[in-house]
């Protein structure tokens, strides 16, 4: 793979987001969403909100963005590939001197640095909690790393269903099914089959995250995320190149 022909593809789609309101508008609900959520809203498992607890944490609402990416992501990713298929472009672009992998992975990079933009935007509510307590800057940092690896593997899932359709709504839907599925799959299957509880963690998004969360980086959480998001990416790559065997 080159880097330069991939950096051009990433560049570009994040140019169709920034040109128009649509990141604005995006970055800036999710900003409003997060803030009102941890400090309003959200309440823990004993059913505190922020205000009732003795502690300044962002763990009640690292806990909820995995949700609220159910919905994000997969509107990041909707239109990376299905858009292309609609217009007509995606034919131009195979023709230029670019390979299949470098169009996935550019595409995958853009919409990453998007996701990671979109996280920066919150860091204004960790520093306004640090000036309410004595804040763990540990578990902080650990809960972003595993924010962006959870982004990155819901990116994945919702690039490779870009690729199976031309209807960015259809690609939606199919990402924020996959993304939900793989984040609640623990909960459903361990509620009517116990017995599949350890098998079943292993696969579930939000076991791995849950780790993270507390401020415990654990490499196999992080190889689990990667490895979930380098199958997502081989898979959309065979699936653009199915193209060639029809």
């Amino acid at each position: 793979m080159r880097i330069k022909p991939i950096w051009a593809i990433a560049k570009r789609e994040l140019g169709f987001y920034f040109n128009s309101p649509i990141a604005y508008v995006v970055i800036t609900a999710f900003l409003l969403l997060c803030g009102a959520y941890l400090f309003i809203f959200g309440k823990g498992p004993d059913g505190q909100t922020f205000f009732d607890g003795d502690v300044a944490s962002m763990r009640l609402l690292f806990e909820a963005i995995p949700v609220f990416f159910i919905f994000l992501v997969p509107a990041i990713s909707m239109r990376l590939i299905s858009e292309e298929k609609r217009s007509g472009t995606i034919e131009l672009l195979v023709t230029m001197p670019i390979t299949d992998t470098e169009i996935i992975v550019g595409k995958f990079l853009g919409g990453l640095v998007f996701i990671g933009i979109a996280l920066v935007a919150t860091l204004p509510l960790p520093i306004l909690v640090g000036t309410l307590g004595e804040l763990d800057l540990g578990a902080v940092v650990a809960g972003y790393i595993g924010l962006l690896l959870l982004g990155a593997a819901y990116l994945g899932l919702g690039l490779m269903t870009s690729v199976w359709t031309q209807n960015q709504i259809v690609a939606y839907l199919l990402g924020a099914l996959l993304c939900a599925f793989f984040y609640f799959i623990g909960g459903m299957v361990e509620s009517v089959w116990t017995g599949a509880q350890d098998t079943v963690a292993f696969l579930s998004f939000e076991s791995h995250f849950t780790n993270i969360a507390r401020g415990v980086i654990d490499t196999r959480d992080v190889v689990f995320y990667l490895s979930m998001t380098a199958l997502a990416l081989v898979i959309s790559v065979q699936s653009l190149q199915s193209r060639n065997w029809k």
